[in-house]
């Protein structure tokens, strides 16, 4: 891949000749209406509790596997840095 790889890019050329749509006034405010209708339905729920009665193992393994997903991109950013040059 190389810096001009972006200027033959049909696929970028495509979405850059795409037409910007905005959402009527209107729509907005029915949408805003109707999205706070849902959230106030709702009971709310407190995260604080739920993480406070899970399993510790459930927090640990979760931990892990978030630390394990960071340095699996870590690794790829670096492959992929040194490939370039």
């Amino acid at each position: 891949m190389t810096f001009d790889d972006n200027l033959n890019d049909h696929v970028l050329a495509a979405v850059a000749n795409l037409r910007t749509h905005d959402v009527s006034q209107r729509h907005t405010d029915r949408l805003r209406r109707r999205c706070h209708v849902v959230l106030l339905a709702e009971p709310g729920r407190n995260l604080a509790v739920d993480r406070k009665h899970r399993a510790p193992v459930g927090r640990v393994i979760g931990q892990v596997l978030g630390g394990a997903w960071c340095l699996a991109y870590l690794v790829e950013i670096i492959l992929r840095a040194a490939a370039a040059l």
